[in-house]
């Protein structure tokens, strides 16, 4: 009969391993901000909206950065 350890397993030397696999992904504690981040990007059309609207926030400001350091930035 052979020993059982929750959490554990034997690997083939027969030295008692931590089983990596213990961690439930489902779990709310596993990923924390997987939640979140599929809710915001649903759609790959979504995530692309959202990046170009950053991009063209980031042009701007470098933009005004430049205007007011006379073009150098």
């Amino acid at each position: 009969m052979s020993e059982h350890r929750p959490g554990y397993y034997k690997d083939e030397h027969g030295n008692w391993q931590s089983d990596r696999r213990t961690n439930n992904r489902r779990s709310p504690k596993a990923f924390p901000y997987d939640h979140e981040q599929r809710s915001q990007f649903r759609r790959k059309a979504d995530r692309e909206l959202y990046d170009l609207d950053h991009k063209r926030a980031i042009k701007e400001a470098l933009e005004d950065f430049a205007e007011e350091h006379d073009g150098h930035l």
